[in-house]
């Protein structure tokens, strides 16, 4: 091959490189497998609904990634408008991280994802998006084993929406739609063997540990003492600190 031809390979090479054509390139930008798609930051394309969004994962492609644990009202529905409004409101011009639990598709090709927004101020939280939507009153809480990471966290959210009388709990004929899992972790909910002994042992579902609460505590009459997590009703505070368990911040 003449100097001339080889300088001229050589160029296009290169500008294929500096363009981002080459094969490496391309199969490297568009594959979800490449070992940082889980950690990267990614940027949101399309909100489809109040569970449902696209990232786009590279050149002139998308991928659909449905919210675990969370069922938003389908189009038609009560809610479903403010429901989708609350998801494009709070993912914004925001890049969003993602976290995959066990599962890594539903039956639809959709990537099974929690979702976290990101925000660049170091001194300002990033939103944690599945909690906000069935928090805020945006989404139930929906089942979703084996992807459970968060469960408890869920339900209580779900809880909470619903005696602050927010968003769909208020506006909707919602108030007796409760998911399963929900209605079970109720169900088995414990009562006091010694009508004495109420002080509750609570394993905080939002990360606090072990913590006990007394009557006249923020929260005592909604918390709810489940015995299949450990929890426990104690008679005195010092049983409760040889179990293992702190006061809470929020009693007298």
């Amino acid at each position: 091959m003449s100097k001339k031809k080889k300088a001229i390979l050589s160029a296009i090479t290169t500008l294929l490189a500096a363009s981002g054509l080459t094969g490496y390139t391309i199969v490297k930008t568009t594959d979800i497998q490449q070992p940082n798609f889980e950690t990267q930051e990614h940027k949101i394309t399309k909100i489809i609904d109040g569970d449902t969004l696209k990232i786009k994962t590279g050149i002139l492609k998308t991928r659909k990634i449905r919210l675990i644990g969370i069922n938003a009202p389908e189009k038609g529905a009560c809610y479903y408008e403010e429901s989708k409004e609350a998801l494009t409101e709070i993912t914004k011009d925001k890049n969003i991280n993602i976290e995959k639990d066990i599962s890594g598709l539903d039956k639809y090709k959709r990537l099974l994802r929690y979702v976290i927004v990101i925000y660049e101020d170091p001194e300002q939280d990033n939103i944690p998006v599945n909690y906000y939507m069935i928090r805020n009153g945006f989404a139930f809480y929906q089942s979703s084993p084996p992807d459970n990471r968060y469960r408890d966290l869920f339900i209580t959210a779900q809880r909470q929406a619903q005696e602050d009388n927010l968003g769909l709990w208020k506006d909707c004929d919602y108030q007796e739609q409760v998911s399963e899992g929900a209605a079970a972790l109720r169900e088995q909910s414990t009562e006091p063997i010694d009508p004495e002994c109420i002080i509750k042992g609570n394993i905080s579902d939002a990360g606090y540990g072990k913590i006990y609460l007394l009557p006249g505590c923020d929260n005592y009459k909604r918390t709810i003492i489940d015995t299949r997590k450990g929890e426990s009703y104690f008679c005195t505070e010092q049983e409760a600190q040889s179990a293992g368990f702190r006061k809470a911040t929020n009693c007298p």
